[in-house]
């Protein structure tokens, strides 16, 4: 069983929804104590090699300046930047910085108990991770395709709000959150107790039945509404199509050939792990996602999920160049397979990027024609009016100029 192969992981605790209710709406953004404006400057030092598969090298051998990323951390340190919490970077495939700025813990993390100033909440950057283990399965034959009804993954003999538009509901529209449901999580803000999500959970004991019983207002495929529930309900569907709980399954599949053995998670209250925004893990162990798809699904000479996988997952299923957030530096171009594509431009060129993103600006960037990937945990909760800047206007003022 999952503990049992990692010892070291702790055992996943059930997240109350009315308890939900009143962290949510009791949560802060704030500081996390990153603020120092008594440092003295920030020394640039390579990561520590914790035997855990990264291959560790020096900023300047990997063709990034030690100086940008040092001018970077005396700005984070000053408090420029004061919701970034930690930032991971590797560079042509090698681990080149890893630093945890924040110095204290917050509501969320007495969510699941953690302790560690390095394990973060990842909240919807885990709807990539769940995309990955969807691309495992059907590489398994465990699931047969992105085509396949998604009704037929699940087993309950009737559903509310009928509309034979629900049969029409494929896999494929679940990871592009082009189901047809009636929904909308974006209007109220997600600290807010009338927001979808928390009033789902309040509202529902299973939450893939709750989902599959919503309403229809249009043809699936076609309209795109952002939906945390069908993303938790992708691991609902991966523990009916095997012989493994998902939890085990994702150990087995993917945490285990990732060298990860440190990671925690909210629990549905029917006991899966919330794989739409539930997921904590260390900074650097966030980053293997994005470099295991840079490397065209392989870490460390394995083939963990296919490269076909990768390629479909990081194109843009829906346009979305038309919500752009207002961002300065990084644009959004579109969605994929629970991953959002976009671009920076640098010096008059175009610099394709795909990436997570999560509640608290949460983010995994990668920039493949620079094979540079970076993982940034942040504290946003509050809803800071510069925060999509600060996050994305960090990688490009510092980090692509280290690069360039």
């Amino acid at each position: 069983m999952f503990s049992a192969i990692f010892a070291p992981i702790k055992r996943p605790r059930v997240l109350l929804a009315s308890v939900l209710v009143v962290l949510l709406s009791a949560c802060g953004g704030g500081s996390s104590g990153n603020d120092d404006s008594t440092f003295s400057g920030y020394s640039y030092r390579p990561p520590a090699n914790i035997g855990d598969g990264w291959a560790i090298s020096d900023a300047v051998s990997q063709g990034l300046s030690e100086q940008r990323l040092e001018d970077m951390m005396d700005a984070v340190r000053r408090g420029e930047y004061p919701i970034i919490d930690s930032i991971a970077i590797a560079s042509r495939g090698r681990l080149v910085f890893d630093e945890t700025v924040r110095t204290q813990l917050d509501e969320k993390d007495g969510w699941v108990g953690n302790v560690n100033l390095s394990m973060h909440a990842q909240f919807s950057s885990s709807k990539s991770i769940a995309s990955i283990l969807i691309g495992i399965a059907i590489d398994r034959g465990d699931i047969g395709g992105v085509d396949t009804p998604y009704l037929s993954l699940f087993d309950y003999a009737s559903y509310n709000n009928w509309d034979d538009r629900k049969n029409e509901m494929t896999l494929d529209h679940v990871l592009t959150m082009r189901l047809g449901l009636q929904w909308d999580e974006w209007s109220v803000p997600y600290g807010d107790p009338d927001n979808a999500v928390v009033r789902f959970f309040n509202q529902h004991h299973d939450y893939s039945k709750g989902l599959l019983d919503l309403p229809m207002d249009s043809d699936p495929g076609t309209v795109f509404a952002y939906n945390t529930i069908a993303s938790i309900s992708l691991g609902q569907a991966i523990e009916n199509s095997n012989p493994l709980p998902v939890a085990d399954y994702l150990s087995t599949y993917l945490l285990g050939p990732l060298g990860i053995t440190q990671i925690d998670w909210t629990q549905t209250p029917t006991g899966i792990p919330d794989l739409g925004g539930g997921l904590y893990l260390h900074g650097r162990d966030m980053l293997k996602f994005g470099q295991l798809y840079m490397n065209d699904g392989i870490w460390n000479g394995q083939q963990i999920v296919s490269s076909e996988w990768v390629v479909v997952s990081t194109q843009a299923h829906t346009d979305l160049s038309w919500n752009n957030p207002a961002s300065r530096d990084w644009q959004v171009d579109g969605y994929g397979y629970q991953w959002w594509t976009g671009h920076f431009e640098r010096n008059g060129q175009i610099l394709n990027t795909f990436a997570t993103r999560g509640w608290g600006q949460q983010t995994v960037m990668v920039i493949p024609d620079l094979e540079l990937v970076i993982a940034i945990n942040s504290n946003d909760y509050d809803g800071h009016p510069d925060a999509i800047n600060q996050v994305f206007g960090l990688i490009d003022d510092f980090i692509l100029s280290s690069a360039q």
